[in-house]
Order: structure tokens, then C-alpha cells, then sequence
């Protein structure tokens, strides 16, 4: 008798856990969503987008039924220029640039509440509309920090690149995003100051060429 009580509890036993476990598979499959990858996934309550409850950029997060809702903020990365006609530097000279940035959404938890303020409800187009002008507008500043002899020292300034690039983020920062890669196709400048740097270093290695022939004969 004994061992068909033991037997009948250790049954009773293992279908309390079998349904404990069907239950928290279901309650699993059915209020826990995923967050796919680069995107923020924002719970609220149900039919009010704008009463958030919780944010999340990676892993899950309960959502209930008739309770809440989630909407979903992607933004793979994208890329767009920047070209910028009669610039102001310093020394009271304008130049032209054009650049490419590549831009997407910062995982940087610090930056998160910032991307939903700025991301959520707003489509595709109005968002790189947005960042496009906050883009244009620092380009602008940090241009204006520098002279033109700081911009043109050398064929390819990288401390000058980067400069544009670091400014960039900081202020991308402020919505969340980042930006992933940043090329500048060219620059020149009204009083073609660049045209003379290069025409003069042309010169500079032709002399240099012509002496180094002179002394070997």
C-alpha cells in the first residue's frame, strides 16, 4: 500500500511540475516579447503610445495582455551626406565640404531614454530629416573653430576629421544615436588657399627632385 502511495504522490508530483512548466512555457510564449537586435522595444499601456511603462534595447520584458502594448524603434544604420557651400571659418574665410556620415542607434544604456524621446512616433523620413539638420548644424560649429591653415596643413587632416567626427557624436548622443563611419570627399576653399598648399608642395618636391639630380653628377 505503501508503495502505491509513494508512487501515486511522486505522479502527482511530476504532473504539478509538467503543468507548472506547460504554464510558465505559455506565460512565457504569450507576455514575454523579444527585443530584436538594434532595436528599442517601448511597453505602454494599451492604446496610450505615449503613457511608456518600460524601454529595453536588448533581451525581453513582460508585456500584458489587456494591460499593455509594445512598439518597436528600429534604425539600421543610415547614410546620408552632408554638403555645406560657403562654410565660415575663422580668419574670415568660407569654404565648401562635402561629407558622409554613417548613422545609427547608440546600445549605450546611458543614452537610451534620450533615443525614445527622440525616435518614438516619428517615421523614417522624419527622423533623418531631423538628424540630417542637427548633423549640418555642428559640422557648422566645429568648422568654425578652425583657420584655414589648420584645415589645409596636410592633403588628408585626419586631427581635423576627427575633430568633425568626436563633435558629431556628442551631439548625436543627445538623441541616442552614434555615428558608425564618416568619410569627407572634399574640401576647398573661396580663396583657394588649398589649390596654393598643393601647387606649392608640387613645386617644393620638383626643386627637391631637381637639386638631388644636380648634386649626383
Amino acid at each position: 500500500m505503501d508503495r502505491y502511495l509513494t508512487l501515486t504522490i511522486a505522479g502527482g508530483l511530476a504532473c504539478l511540475l509538467f503543468i507548472c512548466l506547460a504554464v510558465w512555457m505559455a506565460l512565457r510564449l504569450t507576455i514575454y516579447k523579444e527585443c530584436p537586435s538594434s532595436t528599442i522595444m517601448v511597453i505602454h499601456r494599451k492604446n496610450k503610445p505615449d503613457r511608456i511603462v518600460k524601454y529595453i534595447i536588448r533581451g525581453s520584458a513582460p508585456v500584458i495582455p489587456l494591460i499593455h502594448d509594445c512598439s518597436y524603434i528600429a534604425l539600421p544604420a543610415v547614410s546620408f551626406p552632408i554638403n555645406l557651400k560657403n562654410a565660415p571659418i575663422r580668419n574670415n574665410v568660407h569654404i565648401d565640404i562635402s561629407l558622409g556620415f554613417s548613422v545609427q542607434l547608440s546600445e549605450d544604456n546611458n543614452y537610451l531614454e534620450n533615443a525614445v524621446n527622440f525616435l518614438f512616433n516619428k517615421s523614417k523620413h522624419e527622423i533623418e530629416e531631423k538628424v540630417k539638420q542637427i548633423m549640418n548644424e555642428q559640422v557648422l560649429l566645429t568648422l568654425a573653430s578652425f583657420s584655414v591653415e589648420e584645415i589645409f596643413k596636410n592633403d588628408r587632416n585626419d586631427e581635423f576629421l576627427q575633430r568633425i567626427r568626436s563633435d558629431a557624436d556628442q551631439r548625436l548622443k543627445k538623441v541616442g544615436l552614434t555615428t558608425t563611419n564618416m568619410e569627407c570627399y572634399w574640401i576647398y576653399d573661396d580663396k583657394e588657399y588649398y589649390r596654393e598648399v598643393a601647387h606649392r608642395a608640387v613645386m617644393e618636391a620638383v626643386n627637391s627632385a631637381k637639386a638631388e639630380l644636380e648634386r649626383q653628377k
